[in-house]
């Protein structure tokens, strides 16, 4: 080689000298603890976390952890964890058997990988994770299920949620409705006070109902400017009580929201539709839509009301 065609690139150096010392990985974040996921169902992707300590799965609303699934028993399996780590899963002589892997047995020693059947439709993923893998599978169950732009429920929860709580409806004869909201004039708002600004009142709107909802109530983002509140053994009095305080959570003051880095104050209103499901409703669609019916009646009355099957009888 010529000094016409000689190479430019540096020589190599052994830079491992100057190189900052591997911190060790703390003990909490290798340590690997036993985890259910549920692969199928309106609950897919739902991790729990077992022991060390007893687990029961099964259809009675006392089970530690509850399937809404004809072909599970009331008290279906069992699952022993010790502190070290040892894990068995035991069926309760339940009708259907339990699977690990395919074959089914009464008692099982699980090793972590092993894809359970209880019944003849709910299946799990039994895993070992270390905190790590456990944060990641957090994150995508959330994302999953999340609405981004408020962090309440997305309508893909909300829907699934409805399933299994018309499917528990059914069987035990207990009252369901749902609230279906949405804001009024919102494409005012955006058109006035930029998308910026509608997204701000989304969020704020999102934590004032949040407020005045209780803990097994499922409140999520519908889409857009709508909201949809689904409330478990809860007959229409109660629901519309629970969607007044709503509107008057949002219409109770202004919302302050920022345009172009300066302060401002919106007034917010919403309008609200309230069903509760009777033997004419066949599905859960039919129950939002049976909803939205109302949410529409409300608007068409002057908006920032609540209306219902009540407000006619």
């Amino acid at each position: 080689m010529n000094s016409q065609t000689k190479s430019t690139l540096p020589e190599y150096t052994d830079t491992t000298k100057f190189r900052e010392p591997v911190e060790p990985v703390p003990d909490e974040a290798v340590k690997r603890n036993a985890y259910l996921t549920i692969l199928n169902g309106a609950a897919v992707g739902r991790t729990y976390r077992l022991g060390p300590g007893r687990l029961i799965v099964g259809r009675a609303p006392d089970c530690d952890v509850v399937l809404d699934d004809d072909g599970v028993s009331r008290r279906h399996a069992l699952f022993v964890a010790s502190a070290n780590g040892k894990v068995i899963l035991e069926d309760l002589g339940s009708t259907n058997g339990t699977s690990a892997d395919g074959q089914r047995k009464s008692v099982f020693e699980l090793q972590g990988g092993e894809r359970l059947q209880f019944g003849s439709d709910t299946f799990f993923k039994f895993e070992f994770r270390d905190a790590i893998e456990e944060e990641y599978a957090s994150y995508l169950y959330e994302s999953a299920i999340q609405d981004h732009l408020t962090g309440i429920f997305n309508e893909r929860f909300l829907r699934d949620q409805m399933q299994v709580e018309f499917a528990w409806h059914q069987r035990h004869n207990k009252p369901l409705s749902v609230i279906f909201i949405d804001i009024d004039h919102f494409k005012k708002i955006n058109d006035g006070d930029g998308h910026l600004v509608g997204d701000q009142v989304l969020r704020e709107l999102a934590v004032r109902c949040l407020r005045v909802t209780r803990t097994e109530d499922v409140f999520a983002r519908y889409g857009g400017e709508e909201f949809t509140c689904l409330l478990r053994e809860t007959n229409l009095e109660i629901a519309g009580l629970l969607a007044e305080r709503m509107r008057a959570a949002v219409a109770g003051s202004p919302f302050e929201c920022t345009r172009l880095k300066k302060p401002c104050l919106i007034d917010v209103t919403i309008s609200a539709g309230v069903a509760e499901l009777d033997p004419k409703l066949e599905s859960p669609e039919e129950l939002l839509e049976e909803a939205d019916r109302f949410l529409y009646q409300a608007k068409k009355l002057g908006r920032n009301r609540v209306e219902s099957t009540a407000h006619q009888q």
